[in-house]
């Protein structure tokens, strides 16, 4: 039997998506081989390594350096992705980028540009679309089971539990909510209606100690228009309290002309108990209430092999543009207390 070409990759940051969403993800994809994991913390570089494999880096150049790497995964903060990406595609890399693409368009575009370039493929993570539940909701849409959406309703709800000076509550490094967590409904938007919006407004407040004193958003209400009078509508938060729970963490309501699809996020606690000693618990089965580990794993799967198979990712990277623009409309709205037309309009501090 001829052994199928295996895709050696390189994963760049070991923090809480690297480590727990990705590095696991390899061990059941036999398209593809971790050889190599890097991050700045050394004990996080370590660590990675041990439960993979693969060789550590602490310094990301060495890792882009090895000529037997074909593949960059990065799960590094949102501010340094298009810097390492551009860099890993200048090195001859195919590059799987976490969410958001950028924090700023500019650096988008400036991805999307080496990608060209350098005839390598660029792919941004927006993992709701390979998770089952709403590959699912997508296809029965596009089924036409429920006539043409109109209305899409989506709320994301949690307690960040990163620590005040952690980057993703910096509005220059991590954008805050409306960044880190808002573009995935405005992914979500544009996918389940299969257009653009035209215009987005949003009221945003900080709550939370860390968001006041950080200068950013840690709750918002998103309104998205749509061609034809079609409406996206997100709740996007880190401030609901720590013991809320993955039971009421996110809604998904998508109205139709002909019908509506309802559906909560309850796989990631389906469980209630109560003791005595403990008082009330809700078991997770998923580490991260975003989304369930196995989408991280369609996710990889489908890049690596549209790189054996040279085939285009349908996330493409003007998809993910999109969204953060998007996302980045919601956060000048927010900040100006008006509704912003699409496409931004460059001389901002978005491009």
């Amino acid at each position: 039997m001829v052994q199928e070409k295996r895709i050696n990759v390189g994963l760049i940051g070991c923090g809480n998506i690297g480590a727990g969403g990705h590095l696991p993800a390899y061990a059941h994809i036999p398209e593809a081989e971790l050889v190599a994991v890097c991050d700045v913390a050394e004990e996080l570089a370590q660590a990675a390594a041990e439960r993979s494999g693969a060789t550590a880096y602490t310094d990301y150049r060495r890792l882009l350096e090895r000529k037997d790497i074909e593949m960059v995964d990065l799960c590094v903060p949102t501010y340094l992705h298009a810097q390492l990406a551009v860099e890993a595609m200048r090195a001859g890399k195919n590059v799987l980028c976490e969410k958001p693409m950028a924090h700023i368009l500019k650096a988008a575009d400036a991805m999307i540009e080496a990608a060209q370039a350098n005839g390598v493929k660029l792919m941004i993570g927006q993992v709701r679309r390979f998770d089952h539940r709403y590959a699912s909701i997508k296809a029965q849409i596009d089924a036409g089971k429920v006539g043409r959406p109109v209305f899409i309703r989506r709320a994301e709800r949690q307690f960040l539990p990163f620590p005040p000076e952690a980057w993703q509550w910096d509005p220059k490094r991590g954008g805050g909510v409306i960044l880190d967590i808002g573009v995935h409904a405005t992914d979500l938007f544009r996918w389940l209606f299969d257009e653009g919006a035209t215009e987005v407004y949003a009221v945003a407040r900080s709550v939370r100690k860390a968001a006041r004193e950080a200068g950013s958003f840690d709750h918002a209400m998103i309104t998205c228009k749509f061609p034809g009078g079609r409406v996206g509508f997100a709740e996007a938060s880190w401030a609901y309290p720590q013991g809320f729970g993955g039971t009421l963490y996110a809604q998904l309501d998508v109205v139709g002309t002909k019908g509506k699809i309802q559906y909560a996020d309850k796989d990631t606690n389906p469980m209630l108990t109560y003791t005595t000693e403990k008082g009330h618990e809700l078991p997770r089965y998923f580490r991260f209430m975003s989304t369930t580990e196995y989408a991280f794993e369609e996710e990889i799967r489908y890049f690596v092999r549209c790189i054996l198979e040279d085939q285009e990712p349908f996330v493409s990277p003007q998809d993910a543009r999109a969204a953060l623009e998007m996302a980045l409309a919601a956060q000048r709205s927010a900040e100006e207390g008006r509704p912003v037309p699409l496409p931004l309009k460059k001389g901002g501090e978005d491009d």
